[in-house]
């Protein structure tokens, strides 16, 4: 299970860093086919963009933490 969670966590971290220095990018990853030119974001929404994908790392290293305990303990 540790194995498989450290995985799935290098793309999961690999998109939160992203985000982090390039929130409009990010933003729109999947979306960009709507629009003929991609709209701004307000600051408001860069910082909450900022702020999830420090919140998402944290939480996910958490877990990662919770399940290498409980994978070592006997």
């Amino acid at each position: 299970m540790l194995f498989i969670s450290i995985v799935f966590s290098i793309p999961i971290y690999g998109f939160c860093i992203w985000s982090l220095y390039q929130p409009e990018e990010s933003y729109f990853f999947f979306d960009q086919w709507r629009y003929k030119e991609i709209p701004e974001l307000s600051d408001i929404q860069i910082k909450l963009i900022r702020i999830g994908s420090v919140f998402a790392m944290i939480m996910y290293t958490i877990y990662l933490i919770v399940v290498a305990i409980d994978t070592f303990t006997p």
